[in-house]
């Protein structure tokens, strides 16, 4: 199927029409309408339909986002794929209209040409092996979904030095005398251990992070969200959709290391350029913060009190049958887990009875139930008087510590 600008706007137009169809079903619902008339005596029966009703519209705006993210996947790798070409042909015009200021077409000329035609042939031969999956950007994106810094920088750096290494076997190659061979030979020869180190950190902070994650998750110490959007703005921004520091520290530090790669080759074209030591400094010295924030930000779903919500002019009193309870805490809303259809996957486990939590769209949009500090369940009206232990389940899977709770009888 043609995953072409056309089919991007289509799902990206449905996506849209789903996004304000859920808005505007929210906040006729915070307003207390369009409830069947049937449930609109009670109180419990249309908070149950309302949340049910927002579950399946959740559902279907998550597919609509699923569908316009694979489909904006596929038109930004083609586009790479196509921006490499035309980053060749801007070489190439440059390269001719250039010649006749200088002594002449040079050995450079035609290595840099044969150097970036390579470029274009390796980010076309990365976007063909999952054209359907973003193309080159299928080498970038996490387990999570997201675009990941880590797997971004190792694929830059990469492509940039196996450019320059084409570049200099191209010299190499078609040198017409033995000193220029030898020059070529001598710059090529000489060990530059920084290339090596820019290019082994950010695959030892995508192993590293990743193990430690996957070790995390297997303890269920560590909450786990596939399926998430892929956007641009994953390469500066952390889950919480604020910028991260070691993102803004790392990514121009790389950039800069590029920067100074090629203006050293328009330099002195015969010789592997050395890289300033501050700049490869500071580029491991992010890639460790970087590493470092990844494994120390990672925190669990915590219960801190269970407190009975009191209906309106109701009295004071402990927790009964077929009450209302308000989980206070931290985490339960994981970052990323803040969509409508993840929301909906929050359950409570009040000993071995799973109660589903209602969504209630809140006046001002979103949601004022769940929040990442408070859920608000009933109790069921049958469950027995006596000691209960309570748990919050995220979205992610992740559970928290048993909270005891005391329920007593009904009154009558």
């Amino acid at each position: 199927m043609s995953q072409g600008p056309d089919c991007h706007g289509s799902a990206r137009q449905e996506y849209e029409r789903e996004l304000a169809e859920f808005a505007a079903r929210c906040r006729e619902f915070a307003q207390n309408e369009g409830v069947p008339a049937a449930l609109s005596h009670s109180e419990s029966g249309s908070r149950q339909w309302i949340s049910d009703e927002l579950t399946r519209r959740a559902q279907r705006l998550a597919a609509a986002a699923r569908a316009e993210n694979s489909a904006w996947l596929a038109l930004v790798g083609k586009q790479a794929m196509r921006g490499s070409w035309g980053l060749f042909g801007l070489v190439a015009l440059i390269d001719l209209a250039t010649a006749p200021l200088a002594a002449g077409w040079t050995l450079p000329r035609t290595a840099v040409l044969f150097a970036f035609a390579a470029f274009g042939l390796l980010v076309t031969s990365l976007s063909l092996v999952h054209s359907e999956l973003g193309g080159v950007l299928c080498f970038m994106v996490g387990a999570d979904g997201r675009l990941s810094p880590a797997k971004a920088l190792g694929l830059l750096w990469g492509a940039a030095l196996s450019t320059a290494l084409v570049y200099f076997a191209v010299e190499d190659f078609a040198a017409a005398t033995s000193a220029e061979r030898a020059e070529v030979n001598a710059a090529i020869s000489h060990p530059r251990w920084e290339y090596l180190a820019l290019l082994a950190a950010p695959v030892l902070v995508s192993i590293v992070t990743n193990a430690v994650a996957a070790s995390r998750m297997r303890r269920r110490a560590m909450p786990y969200l596939p399926g998430q959007r892929s956007q641009l703005r994953d390469l500066a921004l952390d889950e919480t959709g604020l910028g991260s520091l070691a993102s803004a520290v790392w990514l121009p530090s790389y950039l800069a290391a590029v920067l100074f790669l090629v203006a050293g080759l328009a330099k002195n074209p015969y010789a592997l350029p050395q890289l300033p030591s501050t700049v490869v400094w500071i580029s491991l010295g992010s890639a460790v913060l970087f590493a470092a924030v990844r494994l120390v930000e990672a925190r669990g779903p915590v219960v801190v009190s269970v407190v009975r919500v009191r209906p309106p002019g109701g009295l004071d009193g402990p927790v009964r049958q077929g009450d209302e309870i308000e989980i206070r805490g931290l985490g339960f809303v994981p970052p990323a887990a803040a969509a409508p259809d993840q929301l909906a996957r929050i359950a409570v486990k009040l000993g071995p009875i799973h109660i589903h939590v209602p969504l209630v769209p809140g006046a001002e949009g979103g949601f004022s139930n769940p929040t990442d500090t408070s859920v608000t369940v009933p109790i069921p009206p049958d469950v027995d008087p006596g000691p209960w232990t309570v748990r919050v389940v995220t979205a992610s899977g992740l559970e928290t510590e048993d909270y005891a709770l005391d329920i007593a009888a009904a009154e009558d």
